[in-house]
């Protein structure tokens, strides 16, 4: 069985709420591309990857196609030697930017395309240690929203089921952020974990003084605190805290992730599905971490995440951001703080095709 056709597709997707997360400009949409894989037999499965604006997405569309005479006549059933090869065939584009984005899709594809060869959900496949998943609510209390807005979204994080939920620090005088924070701990109560995201915003110094007074308010963990991003340096920061460090979303591959779990940086690692390199990376990042006797979750692509997650014992929380969901005909929901893996082969999931012919990006 060996891929016949690819074929890609650049969507420009409205949010429903405009956001500012880490210092960037405000997110109006989320540029997705599809990546479909069609056998020779004539089954199909798609990958997925993103970029922010329609400029992006074309620069990141261009790495994808020129990966074409790379996958077609690709064994389906070859997964390992199928990533080398793109790999290696994007070593002038870079290992760490659209490069890896570009493998991540195509070698998400075919893991999704062996399972549904094979009649069995990808999480199945992947080892089939759980059939749901624990998610977080990471697409409201951004760091733009008032205090007001902070604690409605928050209530109705906590009425749809939530059991944890993150918001954005990182812009504003640490003693605004505390009163934030105790806003929003105020209406969710000391039953509900709140991660804190800063978005790379502080030096260790700034890190280590708030993170102390995060403390306080028994915050489930601190993510990306530091602006260097640099493993020595986040290890500073996690010896000099009681509090649970998160890192990793901006780390690609297992090489990268060595050194970070290494140098004692974190001790929850959120692996990036695109970052990483697709499942075949992601599944070698978290086998790593088991051996450390650390945690993962997944930063993002919850439609894909939440079957890796599910897959692998060490596998923590899955991150719920339904950016995108409009594309699925039925996308995944969270029911009492827990996503159910699909039954059914492959990703479990259906392309709304209505809609992507309305997002198409020309």
């Amino acid at each position: 069985m060996k891929v016949s056709r690819m074929k890609s597709i650049a969507l420009s997707v409205p949010l429903d709420k405009p956001f500012i997360g880490g210092r960037q400009m405000p997110r109006e949409k989320i540029n997705p591309i599809i990546v479909q894989l069609i056998a020779d037999d004539g089954l199909d499965a798609f990958g997925l990857t993103f970029a922010w604006n329609d400029r992006q997405v074309k620069s990141l569309k261009a790495c994808i196609d020129d990966l074409a005479d790379v996958i077609i006549g690709q064994d389906v059933f070859r997964g390992a030697e199928a990533w080398q090869k793109l790999f290696y065939s994007t070593g002038h584009m870079g290992h760490s930017g659209y490069g890896i984005y570009a493998v991540a899709a195509l070698d998400s594809a075919l893991w999704v395309l062996r399972a549904k060869a094979l009649g069995k959900p990808l999480a199945y496949l992947l080892g089939g240690f759980r059939n749901r998943v624990p998610a977080y609510a990471s697409h409201l209390l951004f760091r733009n929203w008032t205090i007001d807005e902070l604690q409605k979204d928050a209530e109705a994080l906590v009425k749809q089921g939530f059991k944890f939920m993150k918001m954005n620090m990182g812009d504003k005088p640490f003693k605004v952020e505390i009163e934030r924070l105790k806003a929003v701990r105020e209406v969710v109560g000391d039953d509900i974990g709140i991660m804190v995201d800063a978005n790379w915003a502080w030096s260790v110094s700034e890190a280590v003084k708030i993170g102390r007074q995060l403390e306080e308010y028994d915050v489930y963990w601190l993510e990306d605190p530091l602006a260097s991003n640099d493993p020595d340096q986040l290890a500073q920061v996690a010896d000099a805290l009681d509090l649970t460090i998160a890192v990793g979303e901006t780390f690609c591959t297992k090489y990268d992730f060595r050194r970070l779990i290494e140098s004692g940086a974190g001790d929850i690692f959120l692996v990036d599905l695109q970052r990483a390199g697709g499942i075949t990376e992601w599944m070698k990042i978290a086998a790593m971490a088991e051996a450390w006797n650390l945690p993962v979750t997944s930063h993002l692509f919850h439609d894909f995440s939440m079957h890796l997650v599910a897959a692998v014992p060490n596998g923590l929380l899955v991150e719920y951001m339904p950016w995108y969901d409009k594309i699925y005909i039925e996308p995944p929901l969270v029911k009492d703080g827990f996503i159910e893996i699909p039954d059914t082969p492959g990703l479990g999931l259906e392309l709304d095709q209505k809609a992507l012919k309305k997002y198409k990006l020309e």
